[in-house]
């Protein structure tokens, strides 16, 4: 039998309000659910008519898919609301607001790469800014790296809410 006593004291004094690391979050991910607020931007590019979806791409160096692109996302932190998580992805990850959130979707990936994660689909509205962080790609034209799981249903499900608030686009 394994003896965890060094680890449960350990865990014990990790800061849940702060990030735990790329190790400690990895490690965790494999044991838990964790909950991740996937925020999918669209908008209608009025030049080319094409639905248009805005894409971060992930560090060389990151452990879970380096160098792809996706939907800005966070997990959340024990004792957060999802208000808290768009706080931070509009700093870390737009560069800039957001002027209107909208759930959409809850989406389960019990067999993600990482572990178990269960999404939260918001459709988002980013404020106008020029220097945004991210880029924005045609939905039926996504970047040859994207992250299988945004590509084949975190944006076609944000893109089905999408085109029914919209009338006048059909897709």
């Amino acid at each position: 039998m394994i003896d965890y006593s060094t680890t449960i004291e350990a865990l014990k004094v990790v800061d849940q309000t702060k990030p735990y690391g790329t190790a400690l979050f990895d490690a965790l991910a494999r044991l838990t659910v964790s909950v991740a607020v996937e925020a999918v931007c669209l908008c209608l590019n009025k030049r080319t008519g094409k639905i248009e979806v805005y894409l971060v791409q992930r560090s060389q160096d990151d452990t879970a898919y380096p160098g792809e692109w996706h939907c800005p996302g966070s997990v959340m932190r024990p004792g957060e609301g999802v208000e808290v998580v768009f706080d931070r992805l509009a700093k870390k990850e737009f560069g800039t607001g957001l002027i209107s959130t909208r759930f959409v979707a809850n989406i389960n990936h019990p067999t993600e790469a990482r572990g178990h994660f269960f999404s939260l689909v918001y459709l988002c509205v980013l404020e106008e800014k020029a220097n945004l962080r991210g880029k924005w790609f045609p939905v039926d034209a996504l970047p040859f790296l994207t992250v299988k799981h945004h590509r084949t249903r975190i944006i076609p499900c944000a893109l089905d809410a999408f085109v029914a608030d919209h009338d006048n686009i059909w897709f």
